[in-house]
């Protein structure tokens, strides 16, 4: 195992103390206060950030979009700190308290008996997303990329077993396509990424009228096992977690090909495009190269003092 995995695993576990020393309010008091001066300081990715505001929010003027974009900045900073306090009592209160909709939804799906494709998003609360079904008794499975590092891989997988509950099983990305199907056999909920860019692996798809390279997976295995295909996006709005599910009607597909699974994914990603405007400052791919992985797609954003402070 290399040097560097130790040193960066023993500055996280540091961090991590720190903040636990403080309360909860304390500390987003904190995140916020960083996430403003980053905003102001030296905001990270900004050309991306702006772009993809940019291409989400084509109606908003420039002036909007900033003011949008340093409330993203301060969330980001904010969903950092998150991470590390969910054990703590009022951050399990609020996951316990969250409000679902499409609950009914969610309930016919799996009583097909066919697993269920639950497509998903990167929002800024994926930690109390993740929490909610651990501490749920939903049968669940959450495909996740593994971290470089396997000892902080490993870590955030205990601690969200040992804070939130062990219902939620985990299986990385790299796995092959039987690992999928067989789940969705034993007839659980399967989560599923979709805005990402896949590059060359993804099915090109379109999502705010650009070219997505999305995951072709939930097309894939809804061709191959008939499960259905639902959507789930979860946000904060008035200080109260919410946790949405809605089903992605579909035709009865006579074949497995490219144009269908295209079709598929199309269909499950149209449904987030009025999420991420309604809340663009909860959007976590919005530091993501989404639609290119080009520099020049990108161009230098050069900010006045009054887009910086109004």
């Amino acid at each position: 195992m290399r040097p560097k995995y130790f040193v960066e695993y023993a500055a996280l576990r540091s961090v991590i103390f720190f903040i636990n020393l403080f309360p909860v309010q304390l500390i987003m008091l904190f995140c916020t206060s960083v996430g403003w001066l980053t905003w102001v300081v030296a905001p990270f990715r900004l050309r991306i950030t702006f772009k993809n505001m940019s291409i989400a929010l084509p109606d908003r003027t420039r002036r909007e979009r900033m003011r949008l974009l340093r409330r993203a900045y301060i969330q980001i900073c904010r969903t950092f700190g998150i991470v590390f306090i969910l054990h703590r009592p009022s951050m399990r209160k609020m996951i316990s308290n969250t409000v679902i909709g499409g609950q009914d939804v969610l309930d016919r799906a799996l009583a097909q008996g066919k697993g269920v494709i639950l497509t998903t998003c990167h929002a800024c609360w994926f930690e109390a997303y993740f929490a909610w079904f651990n501490a749920s008794t939903l049968p669940t499975t959450l495909i996740y990329q593994k971290q470089r590092n396997p000892l902080s891989n490993n870590f955030f997988l205990n601690q969200r077993r040992h804070h939130s509950g062990d219902n939620l099983e985990y299986i990385t990305s790299n796995e092959k396509l039987g690992a999928y199907e067989d789940i969705l056999q034993r007839g659980r909920l399967l989560i599923i990424s979709l805005d990402q860019n896949y590059n060359k692996n993804g099915t090109p798809i379109p999502f705010f009228k650009h070219t997505l390279s999305c995951a072709r997976g939930a097309g894939l295995l809804h061709l191959k096992t008939g499960a259905p295909v639902l959507t789930s996006v979860y946000y904060m709005k008035d200080g109260q977690m919410h946790i949405d599910f809605k089903e992605v009607e579909l035709p009865a597909y006579q074949e497995l090909n490219e144009e269908n699974i295209n079709d598929i994914c199309s269909r499950a990603i149209r449904d987030y495009e009025p999420f991420f405007r309604t809340y663009p400052e909860q959007w976590f791919s919005l530091y993501h190269r989404l639609w290119s992985k080009k520099t020049d797609f990108y161009p230098e954003i050069k900010r006045t003092l009054k887009e910086i402070f109004s």
